[in-house]
């Protein structure tokens, strides 16, 4: 018995010891890397990667049909700046071939033997292959090629695969042939991936990339309570963005303390701040360094790689030369010589602006020759601007000076003018036109509005041998440069303070040059307030007609100067009761709200709704000052937030486009009318209700009053006749006794 508990308690014992000593081994064993397995890791880290991209990803949003004798269709894409691809690249065709020499069967088999045409594939202005198509039907062809043909984004430079097809040989057989091209097509190549080394020449490249095949995500950083040099700044470069981007890039505008420093998601960075807050934790947490320095009224313009990887844009100087840096930027105007990553701005001058020139020529436009060739190059287009307040005179024209192919089949080609989208004219071309001729086009006044205009020239160019694929070497137009257009303008018809609607926005705001006329007034209240004026300078720089720099102002309402505001078109952006003087005579008279920043039943609008309680609300109203201005004051107004997010979001939706006054209540969901006591204070009814009917009365009360008027004169005069014939008689009694 004793040797047996003297045995069990020796085996507990031992037990114990076993397990202490497997739990001693445990961390070394963890804490152990095989060194092999560490180099193979970090082989595979740099392996190339495959990537399979199809046409529909790169922007073909349908199929595409290529008619013979000769057509052609283009894909225009960039990789993303840290991409390297290398080694072959494969492009698989999916198509469906036609040929009218065949005759449908009932079998499904391919009838194959005939030549169609020729197709051809071209990367960047280079042929990759030509393959021949023999068969009919649908099918699958594969292409390889040096990827190195692929090139990486830069300034004003995208990728280009055109794909061609050439039935002329069908076509002299007098056959018909075409070939749609599918979107489910691919292209398949490798890549590396890491940051390459760029410099401020670069520049707008990595920020904003053209038909990205895979964007990244642009955040606009700036401190939580941004000073008011900081403020202007942010909104200078967030209309340059829409500026540069034509307003297809999106960014977002996050104060430094919730910009979320993570490597999991890729993301680019542009950072406004004053050089004094450079030496703060959260700014060398990013990466930037410390000896960046410049002197007085000079601004920074620096190019680092932030510390959660991708690229960063340092904007920066003191109160004054931060603004010159963001309008450096706002412009593309960024350069570098000596170090590629830093630039010291010391002046900005403004900048000449075309958009008052009565003369204008396509050279002035930035336009220049305008060689329209089959089939890519046959749609052109120039934009000229209308500056707000005014308009076109009835004698504006458009001086156009052309030459032509005599090699043309002059039946089948022409030139159409289009005008916002409107057919302006037609010209018709024959050998007296084909040597630098002049057509002067009248230009309809009513089709020419303030903001952008558009004059679109479509050329319809065909030869007269049909089977002869018309190449640039037959079938050619050219516009010279010397193009004049004549647009004289005149002070625009004076309307009423209720005659701007959301629809004019933002070529309302475009009567100066580089938005130096428009002036945002934000409430301190919340930073949402700066998000929400960041996507309205957004919108308003890609209204613009070129890149020049911006010199929007920004002020917050409590430093408000009121000798800046009395000139400009104002914007206000924050909570109802955050501007005193909303409703006072100059601005909103009809809007009242309470406590909630909701609209109180006492507004003089046509229609006061009451949301639930707790609901996020946004408004907008818009109206002109006065009948001797053009200037236009617009109202971002919310309840919370998100309100003022869903206000902003809705100011330029169609749906609300005839309303000066709107109300949101979700993405998407609003209400707005055209209230006409919106700039008065008073609820005023549309015309049609305005006109006073006349009092309604009773008829046979009329009846009464009508008879007085001939009854009873009439019946005296009877009486009186009656008297008279009396008389009469009673004399002839008497004289006949």
């Amino acid at each position: 018995m004793k040797r047996s508990f003297l045995f069990q308690l020796i085996g507990i014992i031992t037990l114990i010891c076993l397990t202490l000593s497997l739990g001693g081994t445990s961390p070394v064993s963890a804490e152990y890397i095989d060194p092999l397995a560490s180099a193979a890791n970090s082989a595979n880290a740099d392996l190339p990667r495959q990537i399979e991209l199809t046409f529909a990803g790169m922007g073909m949003t349908s199929p595409q049909t290529l008619a013979g004798p000769l057509s052609e269709y283009a894909l225009r894409f960039n990789l993303p700046a840290g991409w390297s691809p290398t080694g072959l690249a494969v492009i698989n065709l999916e198509l469906s071939a036609f040929f009218s020499s065949i005759v449908p069967t009932e079998g499904t088999e391919p009838i194959s033997g005939l030549t169609g045409g020729d197709l051809s594939v071209f990367l960047n202005g280079t042929l990759v292959a030509v393959k021949t198509l023999q068969q009919s039907g649908d099918q699958t062809i594969q292409l390889e090629f040096d990827s190195s043909l692929l090139t990486l984004p830069a300034r004003g430079s995208s990728n280009e695969l055109r794909v061609r097809w050439d039935g002329s040989v069908s076509c002299r057989m007098n056959l018909l042939s075409s070939v749609t091209i599918m979107p489910s097509s691919t292209l398949d190549f490798s890549y590396a991936e890491s940051s390459r080394p760029l410099s401020l020449n670069h520049f707008p490249v990595p920020f904003i990339i053209e038909n990205s095949l895979q964007p990244v995500s642009l955040k606009l950083i700036l401190p939580a309570s941004p000073s008011g040099s900081e403020l202007r700044a942010a909104l200078i470069v967030a209309a340059g963005i829409g500026q540069l981007s034509g307003g297809a890039a999106a960014f977002e505008m996050v104060s430094l303390e919730d910009f979320k420093r993570t490597s999991a998601e890729k993301q680019n960075v542009i950072l406004v701040a004053t050089s004094e807050k450079l030496k703060t934790p959260e700014l060398r947490a990013l990466g930037l360094p410390a000896e960046l320095q410049a002197g007085q009224a000079e601004g920074i313009v620096h190019l680092f790689q932030p510390s959660t990887g991708e690229y960063g844009l340092f904007v920066s100087g003191d109160e004054a030369g931060i603004i010159k840096a963001a309008q450096v930027v706002s412009a593309n105007q960024v350069i570098s010589a000596g170090e590629a990553v830093t630039m010291i701005v010391s002046a900005v001058n403004p900048a000449v602006s075309s958009t008052n020139q009565e003369n204008m020529t396509l050279q002035d436009l930035g336009v220049g020759e305008m060689v329209f060739t089959h089939p890519d190059g046959l749609v052109q287009s120039v934009d000229f601007f209308i500056p707000a307040g005014e308009q076109a005179r009835p004698d504006s024209t458009f001086d156009l000076v052309i030459s032509h192919s005599q090699q043309l089949d002059y039946l089948r080609s022409g030139l159409q003018v289009k005008l916002n989208g409107f057919p302006a004219v037609s010209l018709r071309l024959n050998d007296n036109t084909a040597n630098q001729i002049l057509f002067r086009l009248i230009l309809p006044s009513n089709l020419i509005h303030a903001g952008r205009n558009t004059v679109e020239l479509i050329a319809g160019l065909n030869t007269r041998d049909i089977c002869t694929p018309p190449v640039e070497s037959v079938a050619w137009l050219r516009v010279s440069a010397s193009s004049l257009l004549h647009i004289p303008l005149e002070r625009a018809v004076a309307g009423s303070p209720v005659s701007k609607v959301l629809g004019d926005f933002p070529d309302a705001l475009m009567s100066g040059s580089g938005l130096d006329n428009v002036t945002f007034v934000l409430a301190t209240s919340d930073f949402g307030n700066l998000q929400a004026a960041g996507k309205l300078a957004n919108q308003l720089g890609a209204a613009l007609p070129q890149s020049e720099p911006l010199r929007l102002h920004a002020v917050w309402y409590d430093m408000v100067d009121p000798a800046l505001t009395a000139e400009s078109n104002v914007i206000l952006v924050g909570k109802p009761l955050d501007f005193k003087t909303l409703a006072e005579k100059g601005q909103f008279p009809a809007l009242v709200f309470n406590q909630e920043n909701t609209l109180s039943d006492e507004s003089a609008l046509a229609m006061v709704t009451k949301p639930a309680a707790g609901a996020d609300v946004g408004y907008l109203a818009i109206r002109g000052f006065d009948i001797q201005t053009d200037r236009v004051l617009l109202a971002v107004l919310g309840n919370s937030p998100a309100g003022i997010r869903y206000a902003v979001d809705a100011v330029s939706n169609p749906e609300v486009s005839a309303s000066n006054f709107v109300v949101v209540v979700g993405e998407g969901v609003q209400a707005g009318w055209l209230d006409q006591g919106i700039s008065t204070g008073k609820v005023v009814l549309p015309a049609a209700q305005a006109t006073e009917a006349p009092a309604a009365s009773d008829a046979v009360q009329q009846f009464k009053q009508g008879m007085l008027v001939w009854v009873i004169p009439v019946v005296a005069a009877l009486l009186a006749l009656m008297i008279l014939l009396v008389y009469i008689e009673v004399r002839q009694q008497i004289r006949k006794e």
